[in-house]
């Protein structure tokens, strides 16, 4: 279990990213709090336009004020939505959905005032190396200013929607279900991504372009040989450093690869697809998916170099609906088990707690 331990601090479940700030600040954080029936008023000498996000690591301060004329949503990250993948359903379809221009959002992590004396450990090893692998630029809010404005509840996904002038459209606490998912796609005008185009003809192994005609396709390519022992967080055999090595072992095309494959999509789901991963592999794998040691046709077809890594899925209708070469950063890893209708896994149960807002 080690080395599950370790990626926990990633809080990864299918790609799923949620700001990891380190136990030892949380250890100076008060009970969590229970969510009630309807969230306490904004109190009238707070000024949310005056509300200001410091400059934090490479992202520039902000004052709400100044978002004057744009729809502003912000994702305030507690301790229990950290470590329980709270807000899971609002997460990915904030991944999924397109926004207009005008529609603005941050992440802010709601941290403990003691946790400022740590704030160069935590930019350095924590929310620095997860800046570039989620979708909103995040911010951590030393002394919990944002939940306590907004008259949110310590310890919990706190959501909330501003309008041109800054007035409160929203605030939620807790998890969403369909109705509040809908009125928050509302009043944030968002739309569902339209359909990929068709699949090119393509032959993969025995895939081809009619094998995903009902039955949606993965294609995994890979840009060198990994084995068990190079996989973070894995029940058994996986790789053994420390996290910061668990974060630099993460960041390798391939082996993030296969850690979704091995660890977050459960056997099965990945059972309920066809697939085909293009390299070598070691002591890992997909039951029914078999390594394709050369595809240079396929690569060419998808647009992947020959010595890239990427993903494609074809849905069962054979269209493209995602394409990624590179580092997939967690987001969009996230974004492609929606795709496919995965659910993440928890890697630790969240306290029961209501989720009504006003």
């Amino acid at each position: 279990m080690a080395g599950r331990s370790k990626l926990r601090v990633f809080a990864i479940a299918a790609g799923v990213v949620v700001l990891a700030l380190g136990g030892a600040a949380w250890t100076m954080w008060p009970e969590v709090e229970d969510i009630p029936e309807t969230l306490d008023e904004i109190k009238p000498e707070v000024s949310i336009a005056e509300l200001e996000l410091e400059a934090q690591g490479p992202e520039p301060g902000v004052r709400l004020g100044e978002l004057a004329g744009q729809t502003v949503y912000i994702m305030i990250e507690g301790k229990e939505s950290m470590t329980g993948g709270e807000g899971k359903l609002l997460r990915r379809a904030l991944h999924r959905w397109e926004l207009p221009e005008d529609v603005v959002g941050f992440s802010v992590g709601d941290a403990p005032a003691g946790a400022v004396v740590m704030r160069g450990k935590i930019e350095r090893e924590f929310v620095g190396p997860m800046r570039d692998e989620m979708k909103l630029p995040i911010y951590v809010d030393f002394g919990g200013e944002f939940t306590t404005a907004f008259s949110l509840p310590k310890g919990h996904l706190g959501f909330v929607i501003l309008g041109p002038e800054s007035e409160v459209l929203l605030r939620h606490a807790g998890d969403v279900d369909a109705a509040k998912l809908a009125e928050i796609k509302a009043l944030l005008r968002a739309e569902e991504p339209p359909p990929g185009p068709a699949a090119p003809d393509f032959e993969l192994g025995e895939l081809s372009k009619q094998s995903c005609v009902e039955r949606p396709c993965v294609l995994v390519f890979l840009d060198a040989k990994v084995t068990r022992g190079e996989i973070p967080g894995l029940d058994e055999g996986g790789f053994e450093g420390d996290m910061k090595q668990a974060f630099e072992q993460i960041k390798q095309p391939s082996v993030r690869l296969a850690r979704a494959l091995e660890a977050d999509w459960a056997a099965e789901d990945s059972a309920k697809f066809n697939g085909a991963i293009v390299g070598e592999g070691e002591g890992w794998g997909v039951e029914g998916w078999p390594f394709v040691a050369e595809a240079a046709a396929a690569r060419e077809t998808f647009g992947i170099g020959a010595d890239e890594a990427g993903m494609v899925i074809i849905d069962g209708q054979g269209r493209v609906a995602f394409s990624e070469t590179g580092r997939i950063p967690f987001w969009k890893l996230s974004l492609a088990a929606d795709l496919l209708g995965i659910e993440p896994k928890d890697y630790k149960s969240r306290k029961p707690g209501r989720k009504e807002s006003e």
